[in-house]
């Protein structure tokens, strides 16, 4: 699955003489949540939903108020640790959406430096992180000022899909150079150094294998780099490479500039890149929904 959704809930009771620490921010106040750690409710309901979506149990299971090493810790570390697991299972947060519940203080103020600071720690705009507060009109424990409690709603990403790949070249797997590439590069796979004379096209080996998962494809992209320094791109690119495919991953290369180029093996010769494929069914119809541009034509948006 891509996305995984979790819910998260916690409470805690307010006494004199603690600090209230909601979203990773101390709030002035005369009272404060009583806890194990430092009791930020607000933390520790977000830690649960990304926990609960990834079915990995609840934040008493990961660290529990048993364990002294947590006494009075910063839930803003069990946040982070939170999202170690979460990164170490191939997720990422895309959203959180969070709800406090107590009648005093005020948290609107608060509420920029929250986002700030959880949204830092989980990697994510600050536009992907909502906090809402609201009281329960002085009705039950919270409106007694007894207790506060928090809701969250966290939304995660699969970044990485499991690809079986087999390798029969003596180079490295394919890597994404930087934490947010999008493309992994391919290296050329050769017996012996191979010569393109200006517009010339071959076909360059790899010697790799994939399994790509269902509903998914493998895109063959050129080289910014090569292109702009050796006249050397890509052909019939994007060149899509289709989950029942098991063939070997070659490149089509051609030299767009004057002079000859020299491909050595293990030269990074194309970009990889995966992508999921939407796929359609034939709807027959004798006639379409009209739009303000209906025949304009290719090429054009069909206005002046």
């Amino acid at each position: 699955m891509s996305f995984r959704t979790g819910f998260g809930i916690d409470f805690h009771q307010l006494v004199e003489g603690r600090e209230l620490w909601l979203g990773g921010v101390k709030i002035p106040h005369h009272k404060g949540a009583l806890g194990h750690s430092d009791a930020d409710v607000l933390l520790h309901a977000i830690c649960d939903a990304m926990l609960g979506a990834l079915a990995l149990g609840d934040i008493g299971t990961h660290f529990p108020d048993t364990d002294p090493s947590f006494k009075g810790i910063d839930s803003k570390i069990l946040l982070q640790k939170t999202n170690d697991l979460i990164l170490h299972q191939g997720y990422k947060v895309v959203n959180v959406d969070a709800a406090l519940c107590l009648e005093a203080p005020k948290i609107k103020p608060h509420v920029a430096s929250m986002c700030s600071t959880i949204s830092t720690l989980l990697g994510v705009s600050t536009s992907n992180v909502s906090i809402k507060a609201t009281t329960t009109e002085k009705m039950g424990f919270v409106g007694r000022e007894e207790g506060l409690v928090a809701y969250a709603v966290v939304q995660l990403h699969h970044q990485f899909n499991k690809v079986r790949i087999v390798n029969r070249s003596h180079h490295p797997l394919p890597e994404y150079a930087t934490l947010d590439s999008s493309g992994m590069d391919l290296r050329a796979f050769l017996e012996h150094p191979l010569t393109l004379s200006p517009l010339e096209r071959l076909l360059v080996p790899t010697g790799l294998h994939l399994e790509i998962p269902t509903g998914m494809e493998a895109q063959v992209r050129p080289r910014s780099g090569l292109a702009i320094r050796q006249g050397l791109t890509c052909l019939n690119t994007p060149g899509t490479i289709d989950a029942d495919y098991r063939g070997e991953i070659k490149v089509i290369l051609i030299n767009l500039s004057n002079e000859p180029q020299v491909i050595n093996d293990g030269d990074r010769v194309a970009q990889l890149v995966f992508q999921h494929v939407e796929k359609v069914a034939w709807e027959p119809s004798d006639e379409l929904t009209a739009t303000k541009r209906n025949e304009g034509g290719f090429g054009h948006t069909g206005t002046k």
